[in-house]
Formats: C-alpha cells, sequence, structure tokens
C-alpha cells in the first residue's frame, strides 16, 4: 500500500511537471510566431516604401537606381511631374478619323509629400449635428482624442476620436452644420515613416543592417527592361534562412520584369 501510495505521488509530480513543460513549449511557440509575424510586417512595410520610391526614381529618371544614397537625395529633394493628357480627333475627308495624343506637365509635387504622406478622410459617425470642434487645421491630433463631438438626431452625444496620430490638413464642416454618417469631417495625414534616413535599414537591427538594393536591365523579348530588387538581409523567420536567404522577403526581381513582394 505505501509503494502504491509512493509510486502514484510520484507519477502525479511527472505528469504535472510535463504538462507545465508542454504549456511553456507552447507558449513559446505562439510567442515566437507573434514575434516573427510582427517583424515581418515591418519588413513589409519597408519593402512597399522602398518600391513605392523606386517607382517614382523611375518615372523621373527613366531608370531604377541600386544606391540607397542616391534614393534617399531623391526623396528628399525630388519632385514628381503632374501630366494631363489631351485626346485630340480630328475628322479627315475620307471619313477617318485621326486622333493626336499631347500629353503636358500641368505641375510638380515633392517625393516626400506625394510618397511618404499618407492622406486619409475623417468620416462621420452619425446623422446629427456638429457641436464641438476640438481641432484646427494644421494642428496635430493623437489617436483616441476626441476631435469633435455630433448630437445625433435621437439626441444622443456622439464623440468622434481620432483613429491614430495625425496633422489635420483641412476641416470640411463648421459648427452647428448638419451632417450625415459617414460625411468626411476633415482630412488627415499622416508619414508613412517617421525618419526617413532610416529606409535602408532592417527594422530594429541591432547591427544597423541594410536591405540588399540592387538595379539593373533584362532583356524580354528583344526589348531591354529596367529592374530592381529589395531584399531582406537577416530573416527572422527560420524557414526564409534556408538555402543562403533564398526565400527572404523581397521586393522586385534581378531577373523578371515585375515590381511584386513575394509575400504579396
Amino acid at each position: 500500500m505505501v509503494i502504491t501510495r509512493v509510486l502514484s505521488i510520484f507519477f502525479f509530480v511527472v505528469a504535472i511537471g510535463l504538462s507545465v513543460v508542454l504549456v511553456k513549449n507552447i507558449k513559446f511557440k505562439v510567442d515566437e510566431d507573434k514575434r516573427i509575424d510582427r517583424q515581418e510586417q515591418l519588413v513589409i512595410n519597408k519593402l512597399k516604401m522602398i518600391r513605392d520610391a523606386e517607382n517614382a526614381y523611375l518615372g523621373t529618371n527613366g531608370k531604377f537606381t541600386g544606391s540607397f544614397d542616391t534614393l534617399l537625395s531623391f526623396i528628399d529633394t525630388g519632385s514628381i511631374y503632374i501630366t494631363q493628357r489631351t485626346e485630340n480627333i480630328k475628322i479627315l475627308a475620307y471619313g477617318a478619323e485621326e486622333v493626336t495624343i499631347v500629353i503636358d506637365t500641368i505641375g510638380k509635387v515633392p517625393v516626400k509629400d506625394s510618397v511618404f504622406v499618407v492622406r486619409e478622410p475623417l468620416p462621420n459617425l452619425a446623422d446629427g449635428t456638429i457641436q464641438d470642434i476640438k481641432m484646427t487645421e494644421g494642428s496635430t491630433i493623437k489617436k483616441g482624442e476626441v476631435v469633435a463631438t455630433i448630437i445625433s438626431n435621437k439626441g444622443k452625444s456622439v464623440n468622434l476620436r481620432a483613429p491614430y496620430n495625425a496633422t489635420v490638413e483641412k476641416i470640411n464642416v463648421k459648427e452647428g452644420q448638419q451632417v450625415t454618417a459617414k460625411q468626411t469631417i476633415a482630412k488627415l495625414s499622416f508619414n508613412r515613416i517617421a525618419n526617413i534616413a532610416t529606409l535602408p535599414f532592417l527594422p530594429e537591427s541591432k547591427n544597423n543592417q541594410k536591405f540588399d538594393l540592387f538595379a539593373g536591365k533584362v532583356t524580354k523579348g528583344n526589348v531591354i527592361v529596367d529592374v530592381f530588387e529589395a531584399k531582406d538581409t537577416q530573416p527572422v523567420n527560420p524557414m526564409r534562412r534556408k538555402n543562403k536567404n533564398e526565400n527572404a522577403l523581397k521586393v522586385g526581381s534581378r531577373t523578371e520584369v515585375s515590381v511584386a513582394g513575394n509575400w504579396e
């Protein structure tokens, strides 16, 4: 009886110990997967910005660049030209149409402002009346901050909060004005990246490791086409580190005419 009781207690303790180890292992796996997903999303966000900057550079210079110094200089001082396409149709004597296409440059905008600033509307929440606007044009607002109050048609006070940290570019309504649900109250803007100078560097890299950036030309169907590729050089996902980072997150291609990311 004594031996049976001792063995029972022993196996019970062992079972508890194994359960604790199993739970810890599962929690570690879950936490590690979350960490990898978060880190990869940060990398993807930067790769998207590099792609947008490269496309803007191509539009202005007719080619991609494999130099981050050149790309950053372009972002800092370069401009994107705004063009307008006009089609003129002339009916010829024998009834045929002659189409003339004219593309005029009507202005330009800074690359930094057009590519790296996101502009989004701030929608209203309910039908009613704007009672109190707590923001001004040009001011900054913080996520969760009450920026306006609406008195709904049912007499309920509804607080409109900032969805994220942003700058108020324009306010489209006035206090006392009747508004409808989903109507744009204001236009907000925010920077895609806090410091553009950090664009070449891998997110949260401890040794300031950079993305690998390549630009060149490939021949497709007797046509020479410009290509670029930006690639993660230190994948956090073990599966992406296999075969010398063969499956590392990247955008563009060295050999194909593509600006897609391999996560898309």
